[in-house]
């Protein structure tokens, strides 16, 4: 065998194992290549379902929220009908006839009668006219009359304004049914 023959079988043996030696880090690298895909695509199924996980958080508290706002100002809405209907009655009783509002009076005058003993009445100042027998002083009321004993330890509030606003609280359920069903 000459020398030639021995270069050219070492350059084939070496030629054969950097074949191979390649062939295996391509095969190497690829399977790492394959891994860190599989890596990234588990990553990224991750985050996509942490992301969706957020999202239906942050959209279930912006729902919450929307059907708390929208709540109040219904809430708000059905408070400022409640007190225009309250308004409007306030001016009704303000604005009744002269005839109306003596009956009125004489009733509450009767009923006061039953839980005291009357010695000073007051009333708004166009209502004094209309306690015929009795001294009565003015009072900033837009009807009816608030009486008092004589010692003036105990008073009796049927003015009109008192008397709504305690139909009000007796009566806010009922009255929000009847307006709002």
């Amino acid at each position: 065998m000459g020398l030639e023959t021995v270069k050219e079988e070492i350059l084939s043996n070496s030629k054969e194992q950097s074949n191979s030696i390649i062939a295996e880090a391509r095969k190497e690298a690829n399977r790492i290549m394959r891994e860190a895909e599989n890596k990234i695509e588990v990553m990224k199924e991750k985050s996509e379902e942490e992301t969706k996980r957020i999202l239906d958080t942050i959209k279930r508290q912006e729902l919450a929220n929307a059907e708390l706002e929208n709540k109040k100002i219904l809430l708000e809405a059905k408070k400022e009908v409640i007190e225009s209907v309250f308004s409007e009655a306030k001016k009704k009783l303000e604005n009744l006839d002269d005839k109306k509002k003596e009956a009125i009076i004489k009733r509450l005058l009767e009923k006061a009668k039953n839980e005291i003993d009357i010695a000073h009445i007051y009333c708004n100042k166009k209502d004094i006219k209309l306690l015929k027998g009795f001294s009565a002083e003015t009072n900033e009321i837009i009807g009816g009359l608030i009486t008092e004993n004589k010692e003036k330890t105990i008073r009796v509030d049927y003015s009109f304004e008192t008397m709504l606003e305690s139909i009000k609280e007796s009566e806010l359920q009922n009255i929000s049914k009847i307006l709002f069903g």
